[in-house]
């Protein structure tokens, strides 16, 4: 019993000296579950755990155990790790025989010790997220072993290998889920174990190793009460495909049943322990319990009831080229009502927009600095607004947050300018300017003596009327809009003005707008244009040649087509035609020219 314990305390300090990878197969986890992640790209752990347990059979044979598992890891990236873990035993076994009180039968006790398979792993992680994380577990177990085979007999000095037997090893693949719960994570094991060896027996010869092939799985929980210590508890085992009948063996002497493989004649382990961490260096210790049926299966019955474990690693994570730790970055944009604004906000030398619904941004990977992180809000019609916030760690999961209120940016007045003149003289005309707006505000300019006038309007639409002794009143509307200048020239016409057109040449006793004639309306067309409120007679003239009631008819054809032709080119005035024939001659008759003077047509401004 002093040699067990001397050498579980000598693994004990090679275990420290080594420094320990967490998982009896090398890769990292708990003891008997494999965790999804690892530490980082360029990291690596080494280290050793020990295995004490011991054993009794109907009071005759008993057994102490201590297995010793060095471990390695090293991890390329985030994504793949290698993995070794071989296994050395130190067995001791006693056989009670005095009991019997038979002559020549005396107690003997024995000290087996060899090495058993080593485990090669490669674990590869494909998702690795903040709350769920999936990876796989491919190993290989290298047949060295031959001390603890039951393929190996014991022959003068030295094993001998039975020559039927083929030791190939074992493959394993395992889907490892696991789950991220801030303090408490959550790993789970499954997948599948092929035994690869063969014996070959029988004639014709077949190749069979029983068990073939097993399901492990795995539930692995851990709770991280401080930086230092963290509680974990396992459920482990592993289901074997074997439909074989076995002998169970009841007592040294008492003849075997046969027997089949059961469920509850597969191992399955309760694991609890304590997972101490001090810097890079972890200590687990804690036992597990065996809850594996009672049927003792010849060559492969239960042996172990329960273990104790002891182990310490020690690793170094993100070996490689340094990731620095980001934030996350979030808020609202909205307007001094609250209402979501579309903006752009730049923080770090990063840029998102906002919902424009909401207002909400989020920057992600944001630097984390010792000085205050400058942050801007920009949104169009806005005055943009700054402001800073100190990044930390905390910030990778829980966003830092930065709300901005903008205010409208106050639009510069526009500057609307112009000419007001004469429209028959072009002469600069004195006049009152009046420009009204959606609320009924009223401004006023004058013009100076040259006609011009100047004037400064806040965006909007605005009503304008211009006013001047002896004419009639413009009306005319202008937008003032975005700060932009705009200009308006007015022509205003005089009261009871008359405008006559003589070079307006209807055919000889027709009545119909020719192109020259449109082309000699066009001063007319403007005018009215401009002029949409006033009142103006169309009258037709004609010369004294004909007769006065067909000069009087024609006359009246062409004001009516003249009015025509200007309601047709979007002329609001208000228009009445009438035809004076011949009997307001402006010449004397005589000549071609004074006719040609006396066909016109006049426009007389009532108001």
């Amino acid at each position: 019993m002093k040699r067990i314990f001397a050498m579980f305390a000598v693994l004990a300090l090679v275990a420290g000296m080594a420094m320990a990878a967490p998982s009896m197969y090398g890769s990292n986890g708990l003891i008997r579950t494999i965790s999804p992640t690892n530490c980082g790209p360029m990291s690596w752990s080494v280290g050793a755990r020990g295995f004490m347990s011991m054993g009794e059979i109907d009071s005759v044979i008993s057994w102490m155990n201590v297995d010793a598992v060095p471990t390695a890891n090293f991890s390329f990236s985030d994504m793949l790790e290698l993995s070794v873990a071989p296994t050395y035993s130190f067995q001791q076994t006693k056989l009670a025989l005095s009991k019997y009180n038979v002559v020549g039968l005396a107690d003997s006790s024995w000290f087996d010790n060899g090495s058993r398979d080593t485990r090669f792993g490669l674990k590869a992680t494909f998702i690795r997220g903040e709350g769920f994380n999936f990876g796989t577990y491919l190993g290989y177990d290298f047949r060295w072993s031959k001390k603890f085979s039951n393929y190996y007999g014991w022959d003068g000095s030295a094993y001998v290998k039975d020559s039927a037997y083929s030791p190939m090893g074992a493959i394993h693949f395992v889907a490892i889920p696991g789950f991220d719960m801030g303090a408490a994570k959550l790993n789970l094991n499954v997948g599948l174990d092929y035994d690869l060896d063969k014996y070959e027996v029988g004639t014709p010869v077949v190749d069979y190793v029983y068990p073939k092939m097993a399901i492990p799985f795995g539930l692995g929980f851990s709770y991280k009460a401080s930086d230092m210590l963290t509680p974990f508890v396992e459920v482990s085992g592993s289901y074997v495909m074997d439909t074989n009948q076995y002998y169970q063996l009841d007592t040294l002497f008492v003849p075997m049943d046969s027997v089949k493989r059961g469920l509850m004649n597969n191992p399955l382990w309760i694991t609890g322990g304590l997972r101490f961490a001090f810097g890079n260096v972890k200590m687990d210790v804690g036992g597990e319990y065996n809850l594996q049926s009672d049927d003792t299966l010849f060559g492969l019955g239960r042996m172990q009831d329960w273990q104790v474990f002891m182990g310490l690693s020690y690793g170094i994570c993100n070996l490689g080229p340094k990731v620095p730790v980001t934030a996350i970055l979030t808020g609202k944009v909205t307007d001094a009502k609250g209402k979501g604004l579309a903006a752009t906000v730049t923080a770090g030398g990063l840029t998102a927009n906002t919902d424009p619904a909401t207002g909400i941004y989020t920057i992600a990977g944001l630097p984390i600095t010792k000085l205050p992180t400058e942050i801007k809000a920009v949104a169009k019609l806005y005055n943009s607004k700054s402001g800073s916030v100190i990044l930390a760690k905390k910030n990778k999961k829980v966003p830092a947050v930065q709300d901005f209120a903008l205010d409208l940016t106050p639009i510069p007045p526009s500057e609307i300018t112009g000419n007001l003149i004469d429209y028959k003289t072009g002469l600069p005309v004195a006049a009152t300017l009046t420009f009204k707006d959606a609320k009924g505000k009223v401004q006023t300019a004058k013009t100076d003596a040259k006609g011009a006038y100047i004037i400064k309007l806040e965006q909007g639409k605005y009503d304008a009327q211009v006013t001047a002794e002896g004419y009639n009143p413009n009306n005319f509307v202008i937008n003032a809009a975005d700060g932009k200048p705009a200009s308006k020239n007015v022509s205003l016409v005089k009261m009871k003005e008359v405008f006559s057109f003589n070079n307006i040449n209807f055919a000889s006793g027709k009545a119909v707008i020719t192109p020259e004639i449109e082309k000699a309306l066009q001063p007319l067309l403007k005018v009215l244009l401009d002029n949409p409120d006033m009142k103006v007679e169309i009258a037709g003239h004609t010369d004294a040649i004909g007769s006065k009631v067909k000069n009087l008819k024609l006359s009246q054809d062409r004001a009516d087509a003249v009015v025509a032709w200007l309601i047709t080119n979007n002329v609001k005035a208000v228009m009445t035609s009438k035809g004076y024939g011949s009997s307001m001659p402006v010449a004397n008759n005589n000549t071609k020219a004074n006719r040609a003077l006396n066909r016109r047509i006049e426009i007389k401004v009532a108001e």
